[in-house]
């Protein structure tokens, strides 16, 4: 049925003019947004046109954000500033510890971003001269495509119980952000037995957690939660929601007797990622 008012022979030449002078991958865009007018926001018409100029210019994958959900996934935010920044901020945190720890005679050119995520923090450590080959996994199998499209580097999605397809002695560093803090005891340590396995002899370990001083993001706490906390020095609190709502707080005390088990500490610094969450470095002997 003809649109009122547009013989339907000049609707005709019209489509074939726009199909010949709009590129393929705008047309794409615009159907897109048309399919999605129910649910649309300036955040849509924000990300999806800079998408569709970057794959006609052909511009480094890098360039690209991945889509609101996912941002706010990966740091609750779902503008674009804020995503960048804090992936930035983190990278910066977790290559000075790096570049504190490492040994200058050994090479740390293979990495894995254990919990990447939509790639938050990985498209910035690729920056590092260091950082050679970078692999990333995570549970969440829709932001491990988009970085497999868009990110330089190997990603795939695992399951929620190590074994993982990795290699055994396979990598020389490991970054860990934001994954400790989500687990509870016996997967914590079968995760790190995980870690130790995919890593070889001497390779860094840089992991994440929450200290005892920020039990404040949970009120619900109860006194006697509080009190476990502070005699063992972990704490596990489920949450009501998804997998990071549940909360897991590590004291240096307790990092060092139970992880030392599967690593040597080489710094551990309070706070010291993005002046929140406590930033380990870990040696695998």
């Amino acid at each position: 049925m003809s649109a009122p008012g547009v013989p339907p022979d000049r609707k005709g030449r019209v489509r074939a003019l726009l199909r010949r002078v709009v590129p393929p991958a705008w047309r794409k865009a615009a159907r897109s947004l048309a399919a999605k007018a129910g649910d649309f926001s300036p955040l849509d018409a924000r990300d999806r046109l800079p998408a569709a100029v970057h794959s006609v210019l052909r511009l480094p994958r890098e360039s690209v954000l991945p889509p609101p959900h996912l941002r706010f996934r990966a740091c609750g935010s779902r503008v674009r500033a804020n995503f960048l920044s804090t992936g930035g901020g983190a990278a910066d945190d977790v290559l000075a510890s790096f570049e504190a720890c490492r040994r200058p005679n050994l090479s740390y050119g293979r990495w894995l971003d254990f919990g990447c995520g939509c790639g938050r923090v990985a498209r910035h450590l690729l920056r590092s001269p260091h950082v050679e080959e970078l692999w990333g996994v995570d549970v969440d199998g829709d932001a491990v495509d988009w970085c497999a499209r868009h990110l330089r580097g190997r990603f795939f999605r695992i399951g929620p119980e190590p074994p993982t397809p990795l290699s055994s002695a396979s990598f020389e560093a490991v970054y860990a952000g934001s994954v400790f803090t989500h687990l509870d005891e016996a997967a914590q340590e079968r995760w790190l037995g995980e870690l130790h396995r995919v890593t070889k002899p001497g390779a860094l370990v840089i992991a994440s957690t929450h200290g005892p001083r920020l039990s404040w993001i949970r009120p619900d706490l109860t006194p006697d939660a509080a009190r476990e906390l502070d005699q063992r020095g972990f704490l596990f609190a489920p949450g009501s929601g998804p997998f990071n709502a549940d909360t897991a707080f590590h004291a240096e005390d307790y990092l060092k007797r139970v992880w030392g088990r599967f690593f040597t500490l080489r710094d551990f610094r309070p706070h010291g990622l993005t002046a929140y969450q406590d930033l380990a470095v870990w040696e695998r002997p």
